[in-house]
């Protein structure tokens, strides 16, 4: 048995498919994790009986787009039926006009589940053995290649195509890492393909598994990225000897938001036990605003992730196609449930949190690096003479802070096209707003590697004390990849090798292993309010420091 397909079988959590109850983190663990898919008995029996529905429409005669008519601007012709099995297979082969570097197996994995279990809702009218073809490929690690640009949004016709051709044995698929014909794939894991019926080509290509699927990793990755923008701000404060009043429990009962409270208490997390705490550590009264305002910037991050998860996991268990078919009216009718605008501009709105995370980041790699507000050498270097130290890592945040900027750009209102002779003059972008959310990722990790870097040049230079819980382990792996930077001429820092642990978890592994793991995404509440409950245990938290504070006051007098 193959590699891929013995991982597959033991996986020990596996996800059943009902088309109502699939979350974001259920698609990770499929496409991340190999989760083993099932699909429920009652989703199964749903999607006979929408069958049901399709056939007497079939047999009845009546004319439903893209049963037995064209599709876009063709759908006044209608289809013979002894064209109808040609024409089905045509509209699989015929969509080549996606291009561009394939998608990565996890990014097709996702778009694979969330198919089915939008097939599982039974709105889409396909045969039950259609629903569990795209599963068991799934399942046997058959991975079709799929291009990743083509999509304007509308559902991403050409790259679900490329996993529609495999199913039917043409198009290409990757089995144990190497790549065979979809015919040849699907009999590697002793499958065959399917002759589709009538609706089951426009079923399969006529959805929004890019958006779905790649956006469901990339909120997964946001998750991540926000616990490690928090990592970094935490070293920061450590770094400048900030003021903490900034995460004060009391704060809560008067600024009750959700977000603004995960974020100011997981800092406090963070640097539990850090010399911060003690009387008198901090420089200043008020400190600049890309410190004080570090639970806003985060708080306003969480919040826009929390409202994508929503919105996404709504649409991860809707019947987004066209036509729809209606069970209990015994209807097919024409919508626009395939549009999904509001994802799209969800995604832009979590583009624009995130590059506000990273401006105010900068700002703090710049107030490090400023000895005006640092106390600190002029760049951090290890003493004060004509050498730049750590200045040119400012000048590669600012660049970086810029193209977050640019890339935080909204994309939902970029369509201007007059697709199908006019029929498709709307479009949602969301593939390309989810693509570009993803390539702000990156930059984000690489923005939280430099500030890591810089802070802990800081810590070291001001020898103020412990460290926190978290920040002490983050300031351990920094050093494991980047030591302190004493003399420029003898100084061979690994900075890719350290991007690399901040992107690909291992930073927040290490540091939740001390200080707690972040919320898991689908733990995630917002916009909103905390609870009185909620509140009442950040007063029990308010209480408890006012008294040490009070303790160390009266210990201070008596000294």
């Amino acid at each position: 048995m193959s590699q891929i397909r013995l991982d597959l079988s033991k996986s020990e959590k596996s996800v059943e498919l009902t088309g109502d109850t699939l979350t974001v983190d259920d698609v990770v663990d499929v496409a991340r994790g190999r989760a083993r898919v099932e699909i429920s008995g009652e989703a199964l029996q749903r999607v006979r009986q929408a069958r049901d529905v399709v056939e007497r429409a079939l047999v009845a005669g009546t004319t439903v787009y893209g049963l037995n008519t064209g599709l876009g601007n063709l759908y006044r012709y209608r289809i013979p039926p002894e064209e109808l099995g040609s024409f089905s297979f045509a509209t699989v082969a015929d969509q080549t006009s996606s291009y561009g570097r394939p998608l990565a197996t996890e990014v097709v994995r996702a778009m694979m589940v969330t198919r089915a279990n939008s097939m599982a809702k039974a709105g889409v009218g396909v045969r039950r053995e259609l629903v569990q073809l795209l599963v068991a490929a799934l399942n046997a690690g058959v991975h079709p290649i799929v291009r990743g640009v083509g999509s304007v949004g509308q559902g991403d016709l050409s790259e679900m195509s490329d996993i529609g051709k495999v199913l039917i044995g043409i198009g290409r698929a990757e089995v144990d890492e190497e790549v065979m014909s979809g015919g040849e794939a699907l009999a590697a894991v002793g499958l065959e393909p399917i002759e589709l019926a009538p609706k089951e080509a426009l079923a399969l290509i006529s959805a929004n598994g890019v958006t779905l699927g790649r956006g469901s990793l990339v909120l997964s990755d946001v998750a991540d990225l926000a616990d490690t923008f928090e990592v970094a701000s935490a070293l920061s404060l450590e770094g400048f000897a900030g003021n903490l009043s900034i995460i004060h429990p009391g704060a809560a009962r008067l600024q009750p938001q959700i977000g603004l409270n995960t974020a100011a208490g997981r800092l406090r997390g963070l640097l539990e036990g850090s010399y911060l705490w003690e009387p008198g550590a901090a420089r200043n009264l008020q400190d600049p605003l890309s410190f004080r305002c570090i639970p806003r910037t985060h708080g306003a991050l969480y919040d826009a992730l929390a409202h994508a998860r929503s919105t996404l996991e709504a649409e991860l268990n809707a019947a987004n196609d066209n036509p729809l078919v209606l069970i209990d009216e015994g209807a097919i009718v024409s919508v626009g449930n395939f549009d999904v605008v509001g994802l799209a501009m969800v995604f832009d709105l979590l583009r624009l949190a995130i590059a506000n995370a990273v401006k105010v980041a900068n700002e703090r790699v710049q107030k490090l690096l400023w000895n005006h507000f640092s106390d600190l050498p002029s760049g951090l270097a290890f003493q004060q003479d004509a050498t730049n130290g750590l200045k040119p890592m400012g000048r590669w945040c600012a660049a970086l802070a810029a193209e977050a900027r640019s890339l935080a750009n909204p994309v939902s209102l970029d369509y201007a096209g007059q697709v199908a002779e006019g029929i498709e003059d709307h479009a949602s972008m969301a593939p390309l707003t989810v693509r570009r959310t993803y390539e702000l990722v990156s930059v984000a990790h690489r923005v939280i590697a430099h500030e890591l870097m810089i802070a802990a040049q800081a810590v070291d230079l001001r020898d103020g004390g412990p460290l926190g819980r978290g920040t002490g382990t983050a300031h351990k792996l920094v050093r494991e990849h980047v030591p302190m930077l004493r003399d420029a001429a003898d100084w061979d820092p690994d900075i890719e090798g350290f991007v690399e642990a901040v992107a690909n978890g291992e930073l927040s592994g290490r540091v939740a292993a001390r200080a707690g793991e972040r919320q898991e995404l689908s733990q995630h509440e917002g916009p909103g309010l905390l609870t009185e409950a909620e509140l009442a245990e950040l007063d029990r938290a308010a209480a408890e420091l006012s008294d040490i504070d009070e303790a160390a006051a009266e210990h201070a007098d008596r000294s």
